[in-house]
């Protein structure tokens, strides 16, 4: 099964940023224990580059790597053997060189225009960002009489309270969500609450 099946089966995609090579093995392991074998890592400075390398050692895990904004963030995520890429907008010289390296792109949009542009270069599911401030719920509601052959993955601003408004539109796949795995809970190394915390979100969506 490839990432975005896996996506589509979980409707949810946790997203984190790492701060050390130790995060990796526990991460995995919860993630796989919840049966949610996939995660977003977020580049967000030089240190996260070096530990995406760490999730070789894990291949049950669907890597993606968000926020790729240059070619060789996409050479890294490549040497990481990443299933998949996440970029904040839409870039046609990025997706022409994710094609070429025959990994899967996500790009993310906002507006009409990035919509139509992502589409015309055949792209289906795409991330909207950031969710909340760009309409939330009800902009994803009006895009879907123009769009009805794009699927969205909201992701900014995405909790436990408004994940299944989001769910409950026929154009959204699944939910990107910082909330999953936070920052400070990876520093502060809060393994059980991480695994409490993922296991809270698939329930609220499987009872819905």
């Amino acid at each position: 099964m490839n990432a975005l099946n896996i996506i589509k089966k979980t409707q949810l995609l946790p997203l984190t940023t790492l701060v050390s090579r130790d995060d990796v093995e526990p991460l995995c392991d919860i993630l796989m224990e919840v049966s949610i074998p996939l995660v977003e890592i977020t580049l967000r400075d030089e240190r996260t580059l070096e530990i995406v390398d760490e999730f070789k050692k894990f291949p049950e895990i669907n890597l993606g790597i968000g926020t790729i904004r240059t070619k060789s963030h996409i050479d890294i995520a490549n040497e990481a053997n990443a299933s998949f890429l996440i970029t904040p907008g839409f870039s046609e010289d990025l997706a022409d060189y994710a094609a070429s390296k025959n990994i899967m792109m996500i790009p993310g949009v906002q507006t009409p225009s990035e919509i139509m542009k992502a589409s015309e270069a055949g792209f289906k599911t795409l991330k909207f960002f950031p969710a909340e401030l760009s309409g939330g719920v009800s902009r994803l509601k009006a895009y879907k009489s123009v769009f009805s052959d794009i699927k969205f993955i909201p992701t900014g601003g995405i909790t436990d309270e408004n994940t299944l408004s989001y769910l409950a539109l026929d154009n959204v796949t699944a939910v990107g969500a910082s909330a999953l795995i936070p920052a400070d809970l990876i520093k502060s190394k809060s393994w059980e609450e991480i695994r409490n915390k993922l296991e809270k979100s698939k329930e609220l969506i499987s009872n819905s």
